[in-house]
């Protein structure tokens, strides 16, 4: 009779089975459908309960009033995914504005303007990150500092007014309408698609996900930890700047006081959408549902006659439920990407002729280095 020798295989323990198809469909529909799901059944309700929510006045009004803050959510998204936070982006978007509507009116060039708003954002993102990089500074303290700094440099340079009189050229591109849609708002699509192909399309926005995911691992795979989140913190100040070029061409003016609660806001629709607050999972499109989502909601808001101070405790009861979404939604998606614990070893018999196989250990079976294949 051919001898036979015995090598022990994985058995998961009871309670610690590998998670059922159906939990894991439920953990993936849930992940990727919530926010759709509750923008549509907002959209529904708003249509049913005003007539004016669905006129092509009001949904352009949407649009403009997402264009910012979409702007600024998608740079922030890919500091977010790095595992960083910055909460800049709101007062810098203040003082950029300020910054380029002061060269405007100084020089009479929009170019210049432009340009000048630019090079603010490039500056800012640097100073940023720097801090965070070389300094080794929290991110969350590191633009705290420079959210308050920025917004002290821009009452200082205006006295607490605004900065008018801008060129005739900017109000006319302002007023703008391609397809009957304005200008600002394919503006803001355009910044959606370079930024979604910058993602999904080239190495840096791996990296991104691989340090927001795994510092440590992403570094002994030669990812360069501080280029990468340098980079994040300078794509967020460009971000920043845009955002505060479209603040001109809304308001025609530089205005200090605005956007206060833009970073904030930029976070909440960042998490909303589906960005993880740890960092290592997100996407731009994820954000843009999240961005249409508080959009609608506050013009709904608007058109049900709720006065400011109401208004802001609802918005302020969406960030907090951004963050219990966030916790929710990885409660749920974790048994679907977690690996099974491997539990007492048993025994079968195998051919005297078979290989050595794979080693196993108390944690579960471990292939050889050659079967190790990179994951991105």
């Amino acid at each position: 009779m051919t001898a036979m020798r015995e090598r022990p295989v994985r058995s998961d323990p009871p309670g610690e089975r590998t998670p059922r198809p159906q939990v894991r469909v439920r953990g993936a529909l849930f992940d990727r459908l919530f926010v759709p799901v509750v923008l549509l059944a907002l959209v529904a309700y708003l249509s049913a309960t005003n007539d004016a929510f669905f006129s092509r006045i009001n949904v352009t009004n949407v649009l403009m009033q997402a264009s910012i803050l979409a702007i600024v959510a998608f740079g922030a998204t890919f500091v977010i995914m790095a595992g960083q936070l910055d909460l800049s982006m709101g007062t810098g978007s203040a003082l950029i504005s300020v910054i380029g509507a002061t060269v405007m009116v100084d020089t009479g060039s929009v170019l210049m303007g432009v340009g000048a708003c630019l090079l603010a954002g490039l500056l800012l993102g640097l100073v940023n990150g720097v801090v965070v990089t070389a300094l080794q500074v929290p991110s969350f303290i590191a633009t705290l500092g420079t959210m308050i700094i920025c917004g002290g440099v821009a009452l200082a340079m205006t006295n607490g007014g605004v900065v008018s009189g801008l060129p005739s050229g900017f109000r006319e591109v302002a007023t703008l309408r391609l397809f009957g849609l304005p200008v600002l708002v394919w503006g803001t699509a355009a910044v959606f698609l370079l930024l979604w192909w910058l993602q999904r399309q080239t190495v840096f926005g791996y990296q991104v996900l691989a340090v927001g995911g795994n510092a440590e691992a992403a570094r002994l795979s030669g990812i360069s930890l501080g280029r990468v989140r340098l980079l994040v913190f300078v794509l967020a100040g460009l971000a920043t700047a845009l955002a505060a070029i479209a603040l001109l061409v809304r308001v025609q003016s530089g205005q200090p006081n605005a956007n206060g609660t833009l970073a904030l806001e930029a976070i909440a629709a960042v998490v909303v959408g589906g960005t993880s607050l740890n960092g290592g999972r997100g996407s731009v499109v994820r954000t843009l549902w999240g961005v249409l989502l508080i959009a609608v909601l506050r013009n709904g808001l608007d058109l049900s006659g709720i006065s400011e101070d109401y208004k802001q405790v609802v918005l302020g009861a969406v960030f907090i439920l951004a963050a219990s979404v966030d916790f929710l939604r990885r409660r749920l998606v974790r048994r679907r990407v977690t690996p099974s614990v491997a539990g007492p070893a048993l025994s079968t018999p195998v051919p005297p002729d078979a290989g050595p196989g794979p080693a196993v250990t108390g944690s579960g079976t471990v292939p050889p280095t050659s079967a190790i294949a990179p994951h991105r």
